[in-house]
């Protein structure tokens, strides 16, 4: 089974049709996001000021105020550029993971179960392929602050229920391939799409999070606490949990490694120094 269409998600903007003051606007707006980026990751959130942005792009402060007009509505704009930054890259992977599967003649029911191993592959490699906006939304999402308000929360949530929904369709449809039960094994309880989603994510951002135990070498074993390796696992863990036959879980990662080894399953992690 194909998955489920989800191209009215894809958040990449098309520049083509507009005039040429809406796409200096447009390039404007990227360059504030991105020179904002840096300025978090060198400086953290509380470092980040119209002043200080203004002087990075060599700008009045008064121009940043006209694409932002707010810190709140800053810290959600990057927010969003960073969530669609890995919804962007979902979609160019797929059209290669579909290749993939057909020329592999993968059945159905394994298939199924790929597709959602290797969104939360994705997932987990997004530190590595945009480490900027990984480490930014890590920033975000740890600090006990109120720091986006409810009006600019609203794009946030937008985005990140974009990037969910391609998850909880992928679950869906793994659901209706038969490798996945569509309540909770054993018990007949339901357990719908949506709030796997959510466990997903949150058991993945877990796993990655682990990592930063491990910034001491000396204090504790890397390997053991290898957040890459450990989301994977969590990631596995969760099918079992959501029913799916050892068996055919077992041909899915076989199989994601083959893609991982073929350079079909991820894009390439960004090159230090350059823009992710």
């Amino acid at each position: 089974m194909a998955p489920s269409d989800q191209s009215s998600t894809d958040p990449t903007d098309d520049t083509e049709g507009l005039g040429r003051r809406a796409r200096n606007r447009v390039a404007r707006h990227d360059e504030l996001l991105a020179a904002a980026t840096d300025i978090v990751a060198e400086k953290g959130i509380d470092g980040l000021t119209m002043q200080d942005l203004a002087q990075r792009v060599d700008c009045a402060v008064g121009t940043i105020y006209t694409y932002f007009d707010s810190k709140s509505a800053l810290l959600a704009g990057l927010q969003v550029n960073a969530i669609q930054q890995l919804l962007s890259t979902y979609h160019e992977q797929v059209v290669v993971w579909e290749q993939y599967l057909s020329d592999d003649n993968t059945d159905g029911r394994t298939a199924a179960l790929a597709r959602v191993l290797a969104f939360a592959r994705l997932f987990v490699a997004f530190p590595l392929v945009h480490p900027r906006e990984f480490e930014l939304l890590q920033r975000i999402i740890s600090t006990p602050e109120q720091l986006i308000d409810t009006t600019d929360g609203h794009a946030v949530q937008f985005a990140s229920m974009a990037l969910m929904n391609n998850a909880r369709n992928l679950i869906d449809d793994a659901v209706a391939a038969g490798a996945l039960t569509a309540g909770r094994p054993g018990t007949g309880a339901a357990d719908d799409s949506v709030s796997r989603t959510l466990r997903m994510a949150g058991a993945l951002n877990g796993g990655l999070l682990v990592s930063n135990v491990a910034s001491n070498p000396d204090l504790v074993d890397i390997d053991t606490f290898n957040g890459q390796r450990l989301a994977r696992v969590l990631s596995e863990d969760l099918m079992m949990g959501w029913g799916a036959h050892p068996e055919t879980l077992d041909e899915a990662v076989k199989l994601l490694d083959r893609m991982e080894r073929d350079g079909a399953l991820l894009p390439e992690p960004a090159v230090a120094g350059t823009d992710s």
